[in-house]
């Protein structure tokens, strides 16, 4: 099996973090994002992935090399001028025309069953196959309408059908299967969407575009509240513990009481991640739901809770951090209340 990870965003909502740094390699626990995406593929025995680049493709490209980490081939798409969903698969077209292939965004945290998925999409011959869920703000993100024989028949209004339909409102979830004749839809080295220009078309024409939908767990981590959101639920066992695995050597973890190091001097309220070559003095309070990068400085009497500390982060003396994502290597000054804040160097 083959898959594309689309990972060329500009990372905007994510801003300034991504000034630097590609959403896709943000930490996620301690690990670049991209990281879980391409152990869960593995874990489903796809072994060739097709990664399209465009914002920072430098340090995506030097991160990704080819792919032998992991097991897998890995084919990059450098996109000089960004190209939209389905443009990046046209331009993909030599590595996927020849059999259906997996198209998971790169922001995506999902315990999606793959296998089943592509059972799924093969046995209803579908052209394309959506992974939707039912969500509450289905219609503020542009509802994907299913009726009770999986057709999609709107996505966002388009194409416009007759007010007699009946469906059920449900979410795009980023991941999707699709087949490589929907590549002939799609003009080559033009900015297209799949869900916006593509996707309605073949619905208009009758094609089968289908939804597959999915109720169990989905994050799009593309926003802060989303990010730091990932990360507790990652923390509370939404996806297993497997994620454990890949942490840096010296990392602590600490889910409760009996984790908790034997020290009067440090309070630590779980569940809280601990990178390795941290260092903590005396009087600092942590969590609950705090993660420390690796090599951070954490002055006397610093208290952080509910927020992510990238690698390298200084937190004077008697600072306050809650509710914040804190980029590489930043600086907090002594006494401060850091509260809702993205803060990067």
């Amino acid at each position: 099996m083959k898959a594309m990870i689309l990972a060329a965003g500009l990372g905007t909502r994510l801003r300034p973090l991504t000034e630097h740094c590609p959403k896709p390699l943000l930490p996620m626990l301690l690990v670049p994002m991209l990281d879980h995406i391409l152990r869960q593929c593995k874990q489903f025995q796809i072994t060739e992935v097709v990664v399209n680049l465009h914002h920072h493709a430098a340090q995506l490209r030097d991160w990704l090399r080819d792919g032998s980490r992991w097991g897998m081939q890995i084919h990059l798409s450098h996109e000089v001028n960004i190209l939209g969903s389905a443009g990046a698969l046209k331009r993909a077209e030599a590595w996927l025309r020849d059999e259906p292939f997996l198209v998971v965004n790169a922001d995506v945290l999902a315990d999606i069953d793959l296998p089943a998925l592509w059972q799924w999409h093969g046995e209803r011959e579908a052209m394309v196959t959506m992974v939707v869920r039912p969500d509450p703000s289905a219609r503020q993100y542009g509802a994907v309408l299913v009726d009770a024989d999986d057709q999609i028949r709107e996505i966002a209004g388009r194409p416009p059908t007759v007010a007699s339909v009946a469906g059920e409102e449900t979410m795009f979830t980023g991941v999707q299967v699709v087949s490589p004749q929907v590549l002939e839809w799609i003009e080559p080295d033009q900015f297209l969407s799949t869900t916006g220009d593509i996707y309605p078309a073949l619905i208009a024409a009758g094609e089968g575009v289908l939804g597959y939908r999915h109720m169990g767990y989905w994050m799009d981590v593309g926003s802060p509240e989303r990010y730091l959101q990932a990360h507790w639920d990652l923390l509370d066992g939404a996806l297993g513990r497997a994620w454990m695995h890949t942490l840096p050597v010296g990392t602590q973890l600490v889910f409760d009481a009996r984790d908790r190091p034997e020290t009067e001097q440090i309070t630590i309220v779980p569940p809280v991640v601990i990178g390795p070559d941290v260092e903590l003095s005396a009087k600092v309070c942590m969590g609950p739901y705090a993660v420390i990068g690796p090599g951070c400085r954490l002055g006397e009497g610093v208290t952080v809770r509910e927020s992510v500390l990238w690698d390298g982060v200084q937190i004077g003396s008697h600072a306050h951090v809650c509710r914040s994502i804190l980029g590489h290597c930043v600086r907090v000054d002594a006494a401060s209340q850091v509260t809702d804040t993205l803060r990067s160097v």
